[in-house]
């Protein structure tokens, strides 16, 4: 297949140039779309767009059982995403939220292609990833008595308030209050606020990586919390110099920082906030581009709706482990129905053998071909090739590492 590049200002101007081996544009280069979204939808060799093709033929092209769940559609999307900075502090509603609000975006004539539009999708959108660098990301908000002891390091009266705002009730109820009114600053207190925090997170992060390098140990406080808070507030120290004027950048310091090793995955489900930093990886997500975002970001924001599909309990960061796993194979199913992702080195251990599949290139080259017959395709790295329910299961020959996209069974 043929698939479109997205070119937002967080990407990376080599690494997806490189992965599809091709010279780089010049230019941020953010997402490789894999699927059949109507807003980029890959092309087969014919010309035809996946879309139309399913929209032609869905039962042969999906399976009975796809069509009969999600209707004539292909339930996930794959991407591969080249982060080189922070993405926007972003949600991603619920399913019966999604229809609610197209609902009422198309009722009030908000065309499905504004700039404007929260959702575009009747869909919900949780996501994996799949680190294939070290990838690291803000997802979930962090344990609030964590948070409160981190806040204290900086030593800032806006800090400090907020921390004892924190442990002074029910955290699900505090975290609201919190994250609303900082969303809610402006103005000269805002500039303020984040001025002061930003000049104590630096000189806090330096000062533990200074520690750090010199192996201090302290006597007092969480090593686990000191460390959380160095790679904090160093982050917080830059937004603060991107985003001089953005609250968003406050709202980090209450999420969990996620760092994941190559081949190891985070699930993001609705509701939960989240922002990826910096890494490369596959990701697969439910068929949606509903986003709702707060911060970090050039794009349109919907505060007041975020706040409305937020959930606001803390978790434990969403690292997600594999059902199954050896050293060169792992098959992930999180909780959802749209979609499940194998990735390994060829021959694989077990492969998604109904339903409709996108097999996308890693490494070396793979040939697919199909046990009910027809011609086999060879891709090598960058280069994706769709599997249609009617064809059967498949078998993957050559050397290669290689991502699968597929619907649970």
């Amino acid at each position: 297949m043929t698939n479109t590049v997205r070119d937002y200002a967080w990407g990376s101007s080599s690494q997806l140039a490189q992965f599809l081996d091709r010279p780089a544009t010049g230019k941020p280069e953010a997402e490789l779309w894999i699927g059949a979204h109507a807003t980029a939808p890959s092309e087969l060799p014919d010309g035809r767009r996946l879309d139309a093709v399913i929209a032609d033929e869905p039962t042969p092209v999906l399976g009975s059982r796809v069509v009969d769940i999600f209707g004539e559609r292909l339930p996930f999307l794959m991407k591969v995403l080249a982060v080189d900075q922070p993405l926007s502090l972003q949600v991603h509603p619920s399913d019966e939220r999604a229809r609610i609000g197209h609902r009422a975006e198309s009722e009030a004539g908000v065309p499905i292609d504004a700039g404007s539009r929260n959702y575009k999708d009747q869909s919900h959108k949780p996501e994996l990833i799949f680190a294939l660098t070290r990838f690291e990301g803000l997802a979930g908000f962090r344990d609030v008595t964590k948070s409160a002891a981190m806040l204290r390091l900086l030593k800032v009266a806006w800090a400090e308030e907020v921390a004892d705002r924190l442990e002074s009730g029910p955290a699900f109820q505090a975290l609201r209050a919190v994250v609303t009114d900082t969303l809610a600053l402006e103005g000269r207190r805002l500039a303020r606020i984040l001025r002061d925090v930003g000049d104590a997170a630096r000189h806090a992060g330096a000062r533990a990586a200074r520690e750090e390098g010199r192996h201090v140990v302290h006597r007092r406080g969480d090593p686990q919390i000191r460390a959380e808070a160095a790679r904090s507030f160093t982050r917080v120290g830059q937004l603060v110099k991107d985003y001089p004027r953005d609250p968003g950048v406050l709202v980090t310091l209450l999420l969990n920082n996620v760092l994941l090793a190559p081949g190891e995955a985070m699930f993001v489900n609705a509701g939960v906030v989240h922002a990826y930093l910096e890494g490369f990886g596959v990701e697969i997500m439910a068929s949606s581009d509903n986003v709702l975002r707060a911060g970090l970001t050039p794009k349109h924001m919907d505060v007041p709706e975020l706040l409305k599909v937020t959930n606001f309990t803390p978790i434990p960061p969403p690292r997600w482990e594999p059902s199954e796993k050896t050293r060169d194979y792992c098959h992930i199913e999180p909780p959802v129905a749209e979609f499940a992702l194998t990735v390994g080195r060829t021959p694989l251990r077990r492969l998604p053998q109904t339903g409709p599949r996108t097999v996308l290139v890693l490494e070396g080259s793979v040939t697919v071909a199909s046990r009910h017959g027809g011609d086999p395709i060879t891709a090598t790295r960058g280069q994706s090739v769709f599997v249609t329910h009617d064809d059967g299961p498949m078998d993957l020959t050559g050397d290669a590492r290689v991502a699968i996209g597929s619907v649970p069974v």
